[in-house]
């Protein structure tokens, strides 16, 4: 393959990438600065908080142990030390593949909102919520 081929091709993969982050800050931040859902969450801050807690404790177990164990059991299989996955790898695997972006927005709206609107109290703290985790993974990670 030519050098501008491999070129092109690693240019097109870091635009689509970039797109795609850009997508999410976009879709995030209008949806962080709707006032109705704020306006639910506006009376009971403590419980959006403690949900979100609750929400970005789970996701951090739950990827732990799908990535590690697999890691191991990985490492166990392969003959060559050079292939092996090493914690400093595993870790990176295991923030990177932590919940956040479109799919867990779309997820919350289509199981929390009649029509794109907000009906309910425990709806929006849901909502925010998710939106909180996002944002919390997205902005540690860089």
């Amino acid at each position: 393959m030519s050098q501008v081929r491999v070129a092109l091709m690693i240019l097109m993969a870091y635009l689509s990438y970039m797109l795609v982050e850009i997508f999410i800050f976009l879709y995030v931040g209008i949806d962080a600065l709707d006032i109705e859902k704020w306006r639910f969450i506006s009376q009971s801050p403590g419980k959006s908080v403690g949900i979100s807690s609750v929400l970005l404790g789970l996701i951090l177990v739950g990827r732990a142990t799908f990535v590690f164990p697999l890691s191991f059991l990985s490492n166990l299989l392969q003959k060559s030390p050079h292939v092996k996955i090493d914690m400093k790898q595993q870790v990176t695997i295991w923030w990177s593949g932590l919940m956040r972006g479109a799919v867990s927005i779309a997820l919350a709206y289509n199981q929390f909102t009649r029509l794109g609107h907000t009906t309910l109290r425990e709806n929006a703290i849901m909502i925010t919520s998710t939106i909180s985790v996002v944002l919390f993974s997205t902005v540690v990670r860089h």
